[in-house]
């Protein structure tokens, strides 16, 4: 189970990914695997980056529900 001060800086950190990377990926997303990077640029980035959004998202409401932190 994650302690008060784990689960903040959880939410902030997703805050902060959906505040500064989301916009960001929306012009190129650049995924490193094992074997080297994928490069994505236009409506590929921007339908790859709407998939994280939504993880994120979710991700975020859950920790936030579990903190009583809903906003």
């Amino acid at each position: 189970m994650l302690e008060d001060d784990q689960l903040l800086l959880l939410i902030e950190k997703l805050r902060y990914a959906l505040a500064c990377h989301i916009p960001a990926m929306k012009r190129r997303v650049t995924i490193q695997t094992g074997y080297g990077l994928l490069d994505f640029h236009g409506p590929q980035a921007r339908k790859i980056t709407a998939l994280c959004e939504d993880l994120l998202r979710r991700q975020l409401q859950r920790l936030e529900r579990k903190g009583g932190l809903r906003r």
